[in-house]
């Protein structure tokens, strides 16, 4: 499941621009990011409800200055499920590669309108 990462190329120097750009234009593409991310992160959830539903309720987006993360905000317990970590990355990676055509497409059109803003600004 590997193929199951999205990967933005430039996308470390496109947030360094946005930087510079001013407030508002990271705040932008911060908000951009993040709303990729929850796509993710609520077909994960939606999917993982079957299995933990409180695992799943502390699912979160952190955007970062190397990309969007989608992470478990639990702490982390040891206990009789030894490979959980493992069974919670499964259903991440599926959740990934059922939404990625959608948030190609989202971010295509999203970094169109950020792009249109750097050069209005």
């Amino acid at each position: 499941m590997a193929d199951a990462t999205l990967r933005v190329k430039n996308l470390r120097e496109f947030l360094r621009a946005s930087d510079h750009a001013g407030a508002e234009s990271k705040s932008l593409t911060r908000r951009t990011l993040s709303r990729a991310g929850e796509v993710v992160r609520a077909d994960w959830a939606g999917s993982f409800s079957q299995i933990d539903k409180r695992s799943a309720a502390h699912l979160r987006v952190k955007v970062v200055q190397r990309g969007v993360f989608v992470e478990q905000g639990l702490r982390k317990t040891t206990g009789l499920h030894p490979e959980y970590g493992a069974l919670q990355m499964r259903f991440g990676l599926r959740a990934l590669a059922r939404v990625q055509p959608e948030i190609e497409s989202e971010l295509e059109r999203d970094i169109d309108v950020i792009a249109d803003h750097f050069d209005q600004g």
